[in-house]
């Protein structure tokens, strides 16, 4: 599966959220988003991710923070 990674840690919320959500529109099928953010559980995210039926992991980030990988649910490849 092809992955898109973004480190987002640098940024003041909420454009970690804006960003995340720009890139989870380009994704193709069989995509993933690897965004590193500046928290562990991005909340807000996590209930918009919820609501458009994406699948998503949540890991711990080398140096602080969180990784979220993401991918839309209809893509193919499987939960």
């Amino acid at each position: 599966m092809d992955e898109i990674k973004l480190d987002l840690r640098h940024l003041p919320a909420p454009e970690p959220l804006i960003r995340i959500l720009e890139a989870l529109e380009a994704l193709a099928p069989g995509q993933s988003l690897r965004a590193i953010t500046p928290c562990r559980q991005p909340l807000p995210l996590l209930e918009i991710l919820d609501a458009r039926a994406c699948v998503y992991d949540l890991l711990d980030a080398e140096g602080g923070g969180g990784q979220i990988r993401i991918r839309h649910r209809d893509d193919g490849a499987g939960d």
